[in-house]
């Protein structure tokens, strides 16, 4: 349904007079955390390098989450703090683009005990198998292991429900990073919500897939304003 609604968008858009420009083919997201505001607020959960909410680190403003429609491809750049102060800068790509699970022989990540099930739940979420990069936590650098980058034969994923602790509009993943000695840390987490930055332009019509995802979080954020007007 997503992707007949965005060949109709795109179809109204080439009726309409406008100035020759590059093709577009990222759409930007802001990216905070999923319990913004809470005790030990975080979106990034690192196990055993903390102790207690030192764990937890708090996405900071100027997180973005972008995703590259014509390669199929994303971005998670951004920073994050913890309760004594200490920064994790966050630098991660994520490659290799599927719509399903379906397949794939990956499983997706529900660890909240949720009950949520992507594949027959909602057919607005979407996963990346492959990554790669960093983060730079107190400025010791950890790598996402690119051979297996996440844990438990699980996947990237993101889109409506995506955040399996909430099941809002984000994203979320199980990391294996290694330390600067290849050695893997075990437990850690990331779990963050979405919000499209305005002004996003609409992407190329090679990117129809992706697409469906920038049009859900419009959607969505249509309808829950709707729903405060009402309230």
């Amino acid at each position: 349904m997503l992707k007949t609604l965005a060949k109709i968008v795109l179809a109204a858009a080439a009726t309409m007079v406008v100035p020759q420009m590059a093709s577009a083919d990222i759409i930007e997201f802001d990216v905070t955390s999923y319990n913004q505001g809470s005790s030990c607020a975080h979106g990034l959960y690192v196990g055993s390098i903390r102790n207690n909410c030192q764990r937890r680190f708090d996405l900071q403003d100027g997180s973005l989450f972008a995703i590259d429609t014509a390669q199929q491809t994303a971005t998670f750049t951004g920073s994050a703090i913890n309760s004594k102060g200490t920064v994790a800068n966050i630098d991660l790509n994520f490659t290799d683009f599927l719509e399903t699970t379906s397949g794939s022989g990956l499983a997706f990540k529900n660890g909240s005990g949720v009950g949520y099930n992507p594949v027959t739940d909602t057919p607005d979420i979407d996963f990346f198998s492959g990554g790669f990069g960093t983060i730079d936590i107190g400025g010791t650098v950890f790598t996402l292991n690119q051979a297996d980058p996440f844990r438990g034969n699980t996947l990237f994923q993101f889109g409506t429900g995506a955040n399996d602790k909430t099941l809002d509009f984000g994203g979320s993943a199980w990391l294996n990073l290694l330390d600067p000695y290849g050695r893997s840390l075990g437990y850690v987490d990331i779990n963050f919500n979405l919000a499209r930055r305005p002004g996003t332009p609409v992407p190329a019509p090679a990117g129809l897939g992706l697409m469906a995802l920038g049009l859900a979080a419009l959607g969505l954020g249509l309808r829950r304003r709707k729903q405060a007007s009402i309230g």
